[in-house]
């Protein structure tokens, strides 16, 4: 003799319930998959774009990639705000800071790299006009430069960027210098990558005169 059981109405909604709940966290939302991004690949998103970041990696062949940020933005430019109050023309030297290192890994055992890194410069504005200097570095605007040399994988730019409680001297004595290193990307990807790093900073540390780092950086 079989025996059949019924289940109360509420009861059987409950199980509805839990099925379309289990459904809707079946991890294919934006949200889940930003919340299983590694921490540091999500900063390097806040300062290269997370959909730069993720067509760099698809050009080289989307792999697992593996990010080295140790600063947020904001404390990055804490630290160059530091550097710059304690500015004076006598200082010519300033060590890089290392925002965003992404790896992909190649073929073998090898890896594709892209940095993003970012100083200080010794380069003055004014020394963009000198002829040794004019020949590599391209005017964007009166406040935007950039040097890329031919076949070569890395992209530098610098910015006048004046900080509050700086001397007056700072804006276009010390600029900010950032470098995008990568494994071979295509101009506009490159672009991309650098116009919106030097966005991210120059927002960070509220820039006086207000530079405009155009979108198109590149050729």
């Amino acid at each position: 003799m079989t025996v059949k059981r019924s289940f109360p109405a509420s009861v059987m909604a409950g199980f509805v319930l839990c099925a379309l709940a289990l459904v809707g966290c079946s991890g294919n939302s934006e949200a889940d998959k930003k919340a299983h991004r590694p921490a540091s690949l999500q900063v390097c998103d806040q300062f290269l774009g997370a959909e730069n970041v993720r067509k760099a990696v698809d050009a080289v062949g989307g792999g697992d990639a593996n990010a080295t940020a140790r600063n947020s933005p904001d404390r990055l430019a804490a630290a160059l705000t530091l550097e710059a109050k304690k500015w004076s023309s006598d200082d010519l030297l300033y060590s890089p800071y290392s925002a965003c290192r992404i790896d992909i890994p190649a073929e073998g055992d090898g890896a594709y790299a892209i940095e993003a890194n970012v100083k200080w410069s010794a380069l003055a504005v004014d020394s963009m006009r000198e002829p040794k200097y004019a020949k590599s570095w391209r005017r964007v605007n009166d406040q935007v430069f950039v040097e890329q040399e031919a076949g070569q994988s890395i992209v530098t730019l610098l910015v006048a960027c004046g900080i509050p409680g700086a001397v007056s001297e700072q804006e276009s004595g010390l600029p900010l210098q950032m470098t995008i290193m990568d494994p071979g990307l295509g101009a506009g990807q490159r672009s991309s990558l650098l116009s919106t790093f030097a966005r991210t900073l120059v927002d960070e540390l509220a820039c006086t005169g207000d530079p405009v780092v155009p979108a198109r950086l590149l050729r």
